[in-house]
């Protein structure tokens, strides 16, 4: 969430009316802008995607002058009114009001609580409008921090309205270490892009914090300090692919990404080349050789168990890696590892706890570890 003070401000007037009328009908990359990415392997993709996307035009939080809230009455304007705008977990109409007022605030879809909580010059991520989006405020207060995630038991809802078609159902619940909320289903591939655009735009470069997007909450939490981290995490990044593939782009989240380009003069790339995603993300590329060992689970020590077991692994070679827990039925419980690591073995504990901190009931799981194009996996029998 993280709507913080705001100031009513004036207009640029001849510059916001140049955009508005030009950013609808753009809804392409400028030729050339992506001509640098490297698709031969996962990392020369991030490594060069981030050099497309690094290095923005800061635009200021709150200001007399252009700021985030000139952006974003922009680019989350009715397509139908371009005297309102359309807000993103509530799906309401609202009228443009400006900064403060009492209806719609600025949501940070990557809390800034992850990582960089305290606004600045040098705080990039406070102010990047590819993460910002109006929303209603009490939504947005419901929000709060909660990572994405699917809410599976103990919800509340938070229905949307009807706008051009679509309508659905916001979930949350609160827990330890920290809460989840569910997008509805027409906006959730909206927070999920943004939530990968962080993830690769900022890398730790200079001042800027290495943004993480992981399946770990104990990561995620683990940079909550109340001050700028050289490292932020957030998730549930294996959710947000799967939301990424159920709400694909539309044209309203083109004209967007045009609008934020106008002002940043960078783009979120899983916007224009939302393919992209399983080719950094999933199978779509791999950087291992095809002689190259395999990624294995080595042993898995007590199994059966009670209450803990270790687990132990090998990397071929440096790259992204989850190793995770699921139920027989595909039901995500638990992350174990997710992020860089550099090719070797390791290990990993599971304690028999889900993804909040509770007490797994006794049974069979599977234990799943990816890396690239590359997954082995283990049955674990849980006794109780």
């Amino acid at each position: 969430m993280s709507e913080c003070s705001a100031q009513p401000k004036r207009l640029v007037a001849v510059l916001l009316f140049a955009i508005s009328a030009s950013g609808a009908a753009v809804a392409d990359p400028p030729p050339g802008y992506y001509d640098t990415v490297d698709l031969t392997s996962q990392a020369t993709l991030r490594a060069t995607l981030h050099a497309v996307i690094d290095g923005h035009t800061r635009i200021p939080y709150t200001s007399s002058s252009t700021d985030t809230w000139d952006v974003l009455e922009l680019a989350d304007e009715d397509p139908y009114d371009t005297g309102r705008i359309l807000d993103l977990y509530r799906n309401r109409v609202y009228p443009k009001q400006g900064g403060g007022n009492v209806y719609y605030n600025r949501e940070h879809s990557w809390p800034n609580s992850y990582g960089f909580p305290d606004e600045g010059s040098t705080n990039l991520p406070y102010s990047d409008c590819h993460h910002l989006f109006l929303c209603d405020i009490g939504y947005n207060n419901d929000r709060g921090s909660l990572v994405f995630g699917d809410c599976v038991s103990g919800c509340n809802a938070r229905p949307t309205d009807e706008y051009d078609g679509q309508s659905g159902v916001n979930y949350f619940r609160s827990g330890t270490p920290v809460g989840v909320w569910e997008t509805w289903s027409g906006r959730r591939g909206d927070v999920a892009r943004a939530i990968l655009y962080m993830d690769v735009r900022y890398e730790g470069d200079g001042t800027e914090p290495d943004l993480i997007a992981t399946d770990d909450l104990d990561l995620i939490v683990s940079c909550q300090t109340g001050d700028n981290e050289p490292i932020g995490y957030m998730g549930l990044v294996s959710v947000l692919l799967l939301w990424h593939e159920e709400d694909p782009v539309d044209q309203r989240e083109l004209a967007r990404n045009d609008v934020v380009y106008q002002f940043q003069h960078n783009r979120n790339p899983f916007i224009d080349h939302p393919e992209w995603v399983d080719l950094l993300y999933g199978d779509g590329l791999s950087d291992v050789p095809d002689l190259a060992p395999a990624l294995a689970i080595t042993s898995v020590h007590p199994n059966p168990f009670n209450p803990a077991t270790q687990i132990a692994f090998t990397l071929p070679r440096s790259g992204p890696v989850h190793l995770a827990v699921f139920g027989l039925d595909g039901r995500f419980v638990a992350s174990l590892v997710s992020g860089y690591r550099e090719a070797g073995p390791y290990r990993a504990t599971w304690n028999g706890r889900g993804m909040r901190g509770e007490s797994m009931p006794g049974g069979v799981y599977l234990l799943r570890l990816d890396s690239g194009a590359l997954v082995d996996s283990e049955k674990l029998l849980l006794l109780k």
